[in-house]
């Protein structure tokens, strides 16, 4: 006969919440062997403690229920590979994705001390610039509500999240234009392929600091 244990015996053994474990149950993930009809109870036996680990390790690396759910319904060696494959790419991406998030901050909290460091606040300076990659979306428009959807579509269509976009955002103005008048945006990196790129060239170009709302910068250009 096999040796049941008790659904607070696996959770200890285990270290998994009973509540993880009734869930699982629930979702058809890690049903127990046996239920007592009178009582309720949930009984599993050692047989049933691979899958577990195996699920304890699935969701140590981030897999979701349904991608486990889909494992232990399958239940053969093989299924568990392609989810761990899937997986090592899933979490990739979102390495990768943190990774631009931290040097978005480096670049932001580089941009204040930039700023804290400014004296010259609605003066015109000259400053060099080296040649850099920019990825533009070129259409008018005039108001914050449109420049915010922009930004968005730039998000997209460079295959940045709109996060990180922030604070990367160049505006666009064609020369003789109102400057209440803007004819696109770009974002800044050296992160993208040749596709759809523009050089911004190298050389001396005139910049000014302001504090203000964006709708005021039509005074300082």
């Amino acid at each position: 006969m096999k040796t049941k244990y008790s659904i607070g015996e696996v959770s200890r053994l285990f270290d998994i919440p009973i509540t993880t474990l009734r869930h699982y149950d629930n979702k058809g993930i890690f049903k127990a062997e046996y239920v007592d009809e009178a009582s309720g109870y949930r009984y599993y036996t050692s047989e049933q403690f691979e899958l577990l680990s195996n699920i304890v390790n699935l969701r140590y690396s981030k897999v979701s229920l349904n991608r486990i759910k889909e494992y232990t319904e399958k239940g053969d060696f093989l299924s568990l590979k392609e989810v761990f494959l899937n997986q090592k790419v899933e979490l990739r991406k979102k390495i990768e994705e943190l990774e631009r998030a931290e040097k978005s901050v480096e670049e932001r909290l580089h941009y204040i001390g930039e700023v804290e460091g400014i004296e010259a606040f609605g003066k015109t300076l000259t400053v060099k610039r080296e040649k850099r990659k920019v990825f533009s979306i070129r259409k008018e428009f005039e108001t914050e509500e449109e420049l915010e959807l922009l930004v968005r579509e730039l998000g997209k269509q460079s295959r940045f999240s709109y996060s990180l976009v922030l604070g990367r955002v160049g505006l666009l103005m064609k020369r003789g234009d109102s400057y209440r008048k803007y004819s696109g945006v770009y974002l800044k990196s050296d992160e993208f392929s040749e596709e759809k790129l523009e050089e911004q060239q190298a050389g001396e170009y005139l910049v000014i600091y302001f504090k203000g709302r964006r709708e005021d910068s039509y005074k300082y250009y």
